[in-house]
């Protein structure tokens, strides 16, 4: 009986010493990453809600020049509310829907809306299709505002959450600060529609002076490029 208890326990060890182990899941998130990665990522999200933050604030000293433009007096009250609604009103939907179908799509997928709202905003013809387009613009960017610090929370571990969380407020101070100035040398030096056009990657008019270009490639290109390289970094690799 002993020899037949001792021959089970064997091949117990045997068979438990035989099987594939699990392999051991670092301790932290960012552990699994190099620095160049975690830099590639946080650099895409700050360039995504800089953007986004940015808008708020670039409009207003354009306003008075839209105004006149659309020869609006009360019309022009609801280009920044209407961003700021739709903003507000879509983050908690944002949130729900990247838990079902994923940070990385859902990120996209924000980023396109704001892109389209950005172009009709700078295509508009009437105050009502900018209001409108505004609208669709915020849409986007409240998706964009809520899925970077989502994206944060995923990706950091509590220890280091705080850190990228305070940059990601100085990306919102810096974004509130330099709004105005922007709105204002685009208004005065070209036209008010670049403060939507500096959204878009490929929506240049047909003229366009080199310091323009220059402005488009640093707040257009690098946000659009960056999402992509959030998407090529953060996918998991097969061993």
């Amino acid at each position: 009986m002993a020899t037949k208890m001792s021959g089970a326990s064997k091949s117990e060890t045997t068979g438990s010493a035989g099987a594939p182990q699990p392999s051991p899941q670092p301790a932290n998130p960012e552990d699994s990453r190099t620095s160049l990665q975690t830099f590639v990522i946080v650099s895409a999200l700050c360039s995504a809600l800089f953007l986004a933050a940015l808008d708020i604030t670039i409009i207003t000293t354009a306003l008075p020049t839209i105004s006149e433009h659309f020869h609006s007096n009360a019309g022009y009250t609801w280009i920044g509310s209407a961003y700021l609604l739709a903003n507000a009103a879509t983050t908690p939907s944002w949130g729900k829907i990247s838990d079902i179908w994923g940070r990385k799509p859902i990120l996209l997928l924000a980023a396109a809306i704001f892109f389209v709202g950005s172009v009709l905003c700078a295509t508009s013809i009437s105050i009502s299709i900018l209001i409108a387009a505004r609208a669709i613009q915020g849409i986007g960017g409240g998706g964009l505002v809520v899925l970077v610090n989502i994206c944060i929370g995923d990706l950091f571990s509590p220890r280091n959450r705080g850190k990228y969380l305070g940059i990601v407020g100085m990306v919102w101070a810096f974004a509130s600060g330099v709004g105005p100035i922007l709105g204002g040398v685009f208004t005065e030096k070209v036209s008010w529609r670049w403060c939507f056009y500096v959204n878009c990657e490929h929506c240049r008019p047909l003229e366009f002076s080199c310091v323009e270009s220059i402005i488009d490639f640093l707040f257009s290109a690098n946000h659009w490029i960056g999402l992509y390289c959030l998407v090529y970094v953060s996918s998991p690799r097969q061993p």
